[in-house]
Parts: structure tokens; C-alpha cells; sequence
């Protein structure tokens, strides 16, 4: 089932052999727990497993992720 919101962010970089950034990248999911209920020997058994949908994956240039930071700082100002 895709996911309607997103509630986990995470941002990677690739740099280039000298070590300069080329990309960023910034990984938008949605993580939630899933239970199953088992039926065994004990009797019934619920186990939660956590889970994971990626909703989207945004490849910037360096240049475009410093103009989302200025655009965050500008829009949240001085939390």
C-alpha cells in the first residue's frame, strides 16, 4: 500500500575521487509497525515487526540543496 504521508527523512552525499560533494540526496519514508497475529503452541501471539515504504527520493545538485536549506531557514526562522 503506498503511503499518504511520511514521517522519517534521511539526506546522503556523493562525492566525487577528491572528495568534493556532487549530489545530495534526500530520502523521504514512511516507517510504521506491522503486527501479525500467530497462532502456536502457547496459544495466539502477536508480533510487531517494524516496516518501511519510501515515498519519494530527491537527487539535488549541491547548488539546489543549498537553496532548500535558505528556504527552510528563511521559513522557519529562528526556532
Amino acid at each position: 500500500m503506498k503511503p499518504v504521508y511520511a514521517n522519517t527523512f534521511g539526506i546522503r552525499k556523493t562525492n566525487n575521487a577528491q572528495g568534493d560533494t556532487i549530489e545530495v540526496t534526500l530520502d523521504i519514508s514512511h516507517k510504521y509497525m506491522e503486527t501479525a497475529t500467530t497462532i502456536t503452541n502457547k496459544g495466539v501471539e502477536n508480533i510487531s515487526t517494524p516496516g518501511m515504504d519510501q515515498v519519494a527520493s530527491i537527487v539535488m545538485t549541491v547548488n539546489n540543496a543549498v537553496a532548500l536549506r535558505n528556504l527552510l531557514n528563511q521559513t522557519l526562522g529562528d526556532l
